[in-house]
């Protein structure tokens, strides 16, 4: 057995193992946004999840998938790590729950700010999160509208859960983001 075969038998091991339903590792273009999420789709109309709970989780995808679409900077990435490194998607279903989970390179300038929204967003109940929203929209122009932000508030609304994350140093200059939205079932 080839080493690359024994390895795609671990993935596949491991990916049953944490129970995977979907997982998505390159460049999130238009295209392929829209084929995982017809793929998510078709995938929920045969499962026995009732229909609030398929829109819950199809909402908090988009906007997942959508943040790392708009936020990941391929480019700069590529310059400062010398290789390129695409975001990561995944999605598992464990006992009641579903998580999702993504990942992205972001400028270790952009770390604590990331942090200070998240944990400010895990600090609010249902009530406060629906106050931040509005907040947050009302006094941000639409040209420079801060999406990153207004998605992880929306996230948390949709999930009903706290924002689980981490951001693991890549290079001085270069973090990879990981956070993780758990929607009870």
């Amino acid at each position: 057995m080839s080493k690359q075969t024994s390895e795609a038998l671990e993935l596949h091991d491991y990916m049953n193992e944490k129970n995977i339903v979907m997982s998505f590792m390159g460049e999130l273009t238009h295209q392929v946004t829209t084929s995982l999420l017809r793929n998510l789709k078709d995938s929920m109309s045969h499962s026995n999840v009732d229909l609030l709970t398929q829109k819950r989780l199809y909402g908090i995808i988009v906007e997942c998938l959508d943040n790392i679409s708009k936020h990941w900077t391929a480019m700069d990435i590529q310059k400062v790590m010398g290789r390129s490194s695409p975001p990561i998607f995944m999605l598992s279903k464990r006992e009641n729950c579903y998580y999702i989970i993504t990942g992205n390179h972001v400028s270790n300038e952009q770390v604590d700010a990331l942090v200070t929204k998240i944990e400010l967003v895990n600090s609010l109940d249902k009530k406060g999160l629906q106050d931040f929203y509005r907040v947050t929209l009302a006094k941000e122009s639409p040209l420079d509208r801060d999406n990153a932000g207004l998605g992880i508030i929306d996230i948390a609304l949709k999930s009903g859960n706290k924002l689980e994350y981490e951001f693991r140093p890549v290079t001085p200059a270069v973090s990879f983001y990981v956070v993780q939205a758990k929607i009870s079932i």
